[in-house]
C-alpha cells in the first residue's frame, strides 16, 4: 500500500519516502514472524521463509530507492 501511495506522488523524493516506509513495514513483518514462531503459530520452516523473503524484499526496495537519487 505504501508503494502504491508513493507512486502517485509527483516527485522522486516523495516516492522514496514511501519506499522507506515500505522497508520498515517489511522489517515489522519479519519481526512479527519471530513472535509468531515463539507462540507456535508458525513452524521454523515458515519463519525462515518469511525471514528470507523479507530480507530479499528489503534489498530489492533499497536497490530501487538508489535509482531514484
Amino acid at each position: 500500500m505504501n508503494i502504491a501511495e508513493g507512486a502517485a506522488k509527483s516527485s522522486n523524493k516523495a516516492f522514496d519516502y514511501h519506499l522507506d516506509i515500505s522497508v520498515g513495514s517489511t522489517f515489522e513483518v519479519v519481526s512479527a514472524s519471530f513472535l509468531s514462531l515463539d507462540r507456535s503459530y508458525i513452524t521454523d520452516a515458515e519463519q525462515k521463509e518469511l525471514y528470507e523473503d523479507g530480507e530479499r524484499l528489503a534489498k530489492s526496495l533499497n536497490a530501487f530507492r538508489r535509482t531514484l537519487r
